[in-house]
């Protein structure tokens, strides 16, 4: 492993789980994309969240059992009081949502080269560390 860390937004294992027609190809093209060029992938804990609250609300303990497996293989990143600073911060310059900061302050936090998500409001974050990525533009890197 090269050291490389692509961390990637709720919205992108989304699409990949629930195999999204409109966005599952560039999925594909960014998982390629990653293993080409010998990033790993990380996420946080809150991405883990958001993604197992729609099989709980539907009671689909199947489905939280299989999501939970899918992250047991990934480095999630969890919040501390690091990230808690970071992304009151990152809300307070850019007046975007809560998880969306959190988001991109565990991104940093973790020195992730890439923040990868569909979200382009997101996009306008700057930060030296860690370089904001939208879903079908990941081939410009």
């Amino acid at each position: 492993m090269s050291g490389k860390l692509a961390f990637l937004d709720t919205n992108i294992f989304i699409y990949l789980i629930e195999e999204n027609p409109l966005y599952l190809k560039q999925v594909y093209k960014l998982l390629d994309f990653l293993e080409k060029n010998d990033y790993e992938i990380i996420t946080s804990t809150l991405t883990l969240g958001e993604i197992l609250t729609k099989p709980y609300k539907d009671k689909r303990m199947d489905l939280v059992k299989t999501y939970k497996a899918f992250f047991t293989e990934m480095k999630l990143i969890e919040l501390n009081s690091e990230i808690a600073s970071l992304f009151a911060k990152v809300r307070a310059d850019y007046k975007i949502k809560t998880p969306d900061a959190v988001q991109l302050a565990s991104a940093v936090y973790a020195k992730a080269n890439l923040f990868v998500t569909n979200d382009d409001r997101l996009s306008r974050f700057e930060s030296e560390e860690c370089r904001v990525v939208l879903l079908g533009e990941v081939y410009k890197v």
